[in-house]
This record gives structure tokens, sequence and C-alpha cells, in this order.
């Protein structure tokens, strides 16, 4: 009985050895002060957001992610940012915009949007005077793996300039 728990378990060892392990990557903007850990397998897209202000990522399946932040020089609040947010999606789809989860509070937002056959999930923070936003944006045959690309992104305030 022994020798069969520890065959168990040596298999188990080497199956779970050979598993390939997730690395990520890290995207500092130091303009902004902030830092996005992602998954490796996205890649920086060709199409880079204006004045520096953040990065477009591309996935194989084609769901994209952008971060970018402002300077809130205009003192809009996180429901006056999100209402920019919904427009903006719905112009590049072309689309109304419609509001399927949307949790704010006083100093941001996460959000899950539809427009066309397109979903983004769009989350808005702020610290001082700077917002930042980001969003998962991809067809609706891919919401699953939107959701779980979601959960893999850590957006933080972070000075450090490791992963430019």
């Amino acid at each position: 009985m022994q020798k069969a728990v520890f065959s168990l378990a040596t298999i188990m060892l080497l199956a779970v050895s050979f598993l390939p392990a997730q690395t990520s990557k890290t995207y500092c903007n130091n303009r902004f002060g902030f830092c996005l850990n992602y998954p490796d397998k996205l890649s920086p897209s060709e199409e880079a957001p204006i004045n520096s202000d953040g990065i477009i990522l591309q996935a194989p399946d084609g769901v994209q992610v952008s971060v970018s932040g402002s300077y809130n020089v205009m003192d809009w609040t996180p429901e006056k940012i999100f209402e920019f947010t919904k427009a903006d999606f719905a112009g590049v789809i072309g689309a109304d915009a419609s509001i399927l989860e949307n949790e704010s509070t006083g100093k941001g937002f996460e959000a899950l949007l539809s427009s066309g056959t397109y979903y983004q999930y769009a989350q808005m923070v702020t610290k001082g005077d700077v917002y930042l936003i980001l969003t998962v944006t991809g067809p609706a045959e891919l919401l699953e793996d939107m959701k779980t690309l979601r959960q893999q992104l850590k957006l933080t305030f972070d000075h450090a300039t490791e992963g430019q």
C-alpha cells in the first residue's frame, strides 16, 4: 500500500513538473506612475496610444488589452469618466454600448459593457490627480477567455522602471 501511494505521489510530482509555467511580463509607465503585470501570451501591438500614456496588448486569439493614464485636469468624477469610456467603446465598435455590470466607488469603477457582438471589461482607478483606464475587449465568443485574462492582469500604481 505504501509503495502504491509513493508511486502515485512520484507520478503526480513528475506530471506537475512538466506543466508549462505561466510567466508574466511587466509594463511600467513613469509618466503616470503605474505598472501592469500581464501574461506573456500578450504582445505589444504596433498600434500605440498617443502621448506615451499607456500600452495596447494583443492576445493570439484577437482579444485586446489597453491601459492608459491621464491627468484629471477637468476634475471629472468616476461617473463622468465611465460615460466617456462607454461612449469611446461604442464609437470604436460602431454600435450603442449596453451596461451589463457596473460597480462604482468614489475612486473608480469596474464594468462589463456590450456593443454589437463585442464585450469590454473596463476598470478605472485613481490616485491623486491621475486616473488609469484598463480595458479588455473582444468578441462575444471569447467572453470566458476575457474573464480569465482580466483576472490575470495586475494594475498597480508603482514608479518602477522595469519592463519598459
